[in-house]
């Protein structure tokens, strides 16, 4: 679909009627006294945005600068809205920022390249006052995501009235059970401190960390996923293992050109099961290669399969985002080099895929933004003070113990005491084996000074610390010079 016809305000109009949550359209709520003039600003804000889409005063010649001042607007929410307005008007908001999120994706088409990087910036301040607003609305105990035994949850997004509402695009019914499309990708948010690794490194930075391409069999029906994980490879899933993944976010986009798509999850799908039944795989890709498709990371999965069915015409995503940090030796490190590179977050602002589903767990929110935090105070720290990791006696034996790897009997025994997989892949780097323990390392010191600054003001003070204010307790806790981390973590001698 093309300039006109996204354009018309008929389509928009009909985005903004059919998008809604599981549990019913949006319906406004009456207005308290004046503990609502703050509640009300944001849901006409949101409303104005979604106007200026539908009368196209939202355009290409004037999206730079209005995107800034959208941008502004949600940074402020998360200090200027009150703890009563977001339990009061919790919803409305919630529901009226997505459809003010799907105004702005319908018009991707037509925008200029500075437009489209913009979104993405102005998608994490978003989401940010949704995530915030959704945790002080719905009060869930917030909880470690390591205390949930996932695999024994309700299925998010089937299960849907085990879990709080989740929103759906134009053309999606709320009431059905959702129905996933042959090439559909969902890009998700883990809670680790790789995920977060992934969501903070690049710049603008993001709330999604992991790839997952779909392949619905025309024949069955079977859902399946197709991913590719550090240690494992690309392998296929079932769905409902991919969506009972440790997962506090899962976003769901359509391909618009759906032959296309049926074509490239058909074509990994096949590839990856033929591999299976010899007992092979495609091993995981250590360097980032997308050149060289032997070797496959998450993203790559769906990169691959678009590129190669489309005869390079698909080229995904768009626009990628880029790694500014300065550190070769600590990038080197995680596989990465300074640069333009795609991740996850990529994808929301293709203009060749459509947003259609959209789910939160709001019982893990504060538990990833603390690990989002120290991990992107983790990056500041190195690029302004020239902090380095150093070796510690976790990351010694990580290594030495990950050497054992080919000695089967050893391995095995080894394997339980370091907690590493017993089926990781023989392939893995040595460094990046290091590496995963140094950040588990630094990471618990970080995260129980978080939690503890975290709690210390909900507890005081009724409401969660904002993303900023969970970055300024830890670097009060970088200037109090604590030895433990000291130790691991420090300026570079």
């Amino acid at each position: 679909m093309r300039l006109n016809s996204i354009f018309s305000a008929a389509l928009v109009i009909s985005i903004l009627t059919s998008c809604t949550a599981w549990k019913g359209q949006w319906k406004a709520k009456s207005r308290g006294p004046s503990s609502e003039i703050i509640s009300t600003d944001v849901l006409n804000y949101s409303q104005t945005i979604i106007d200026k889409v539908a009368t196209r005063e939202f355009n290409s010649l004037n999206c730079s600068a209005e995107l800034d001042q959208y941008k502004l607007f949600y940074d402020s929410l998360l200090k200027k809205l009150s703890t009563e307005d977001m339990k009061s008007q919790g919803l409305d908001i919630l529901e009226k920022n997505f459809q003010a999120r799907l105004a702005i994706h319908s018009s991707l088409e037509v925008l200029p390249t500075e437009c489209k990087s913009k979104i993405k910036s102005l998608y994490l301040s978003m989401r940010l006052a949704e995530d915030f607003v959704g945790v002080h609305l719905y009060s869930d105990a917030q909880i470690s995501a390591d205390k949930i035994k996932y695999k024994e949850q309700p299925v998010p997004i089937y299960e849907a009235d085990k879990y709080h509402p989740y929103y759906v695009g134009v053309g999606i019914d709320s009431k059905e059970k959702f129905q996933f499309k042959n090439g559909d990708i969902m890009i998700t948010k883990g809670i680790s401190f790789v995920s977060s690794t992934i969501s903070e490194l690049a710049s603008p930075k993001s709330v999604y960390s992991h790839i997952v391409f779909v392949h619905v069999h025309e024949k069955t029906g079977i859902v399946s996923t197709i991913e590719s994980y550090v240690g494992q490879g690309v392998s296929l899933f079932t769905i409902d293992d991919a969506l009972k993944n440790e997962n506090a976010r899962i976003v769901v986009l359509r391909p618009k050109d759906s032959l296309l798509a049926a074509k490239a999850a058909n074509y990994m799908y096949e590839k990856v099961q033929k591999l299976k039944e010899g007992k092979k795989v495609i091993p995981y890709d250590y360097n980032l290669d997308f050149n060289d498709n032997s070797r496959l990371s998450c993203e790559e999965v769906a990169y691959d399969s678009f590129k190669v069915m489309s005869e390079g015409k698909m080229i995904i995503p768009e626009i990628e985002s880029e790694i500014l940090l300065d550190d070769a030796k600590f990038l080197k490190r995680i596989g990465v080099k300074k640069g333009a590179m795609m991740v996850p977050t990529d994808m929301e602002t293709d203009s060749r895929f459509s947003l259609v589903l959209d789910w939160t767990d709001y019982r893990v929110i504060r538990d990833s933004w603390r690990k989002d935090a120290l991990l992107g105070e983790m990056f500041r720290w190195i690029q302004d003070y020239d902090y380095r990791i150093y070796e510690n006696a976790t990351s010694v034996a990580a290594k030495i113990i990950w050497s054992t790897r080919y000695i089967p009997g050893l391995w095995t025994m080894m394997s339980k005491i370091s907690g590493i997989p017993a089926d990781f892949t023989k392939d893995v780097p040595s460094i990046t084996i290091s590496t995963m323990a140094s950040l588990k390392t630094i990471g618990s010191i970080l995260l129980e000074e978080v939690t503890r600054a975290d709690n210390e003001s909900f507890k005081t003070k009724g409401r969660w610390l904002t993303k900023n204010e969970l970055s300024e307790a830890l670097d009060r806790f970088r200037q109090s010079n604590p030895k433990n981390l000291r130790k691991v973590f420090r300026e570079k001698k």
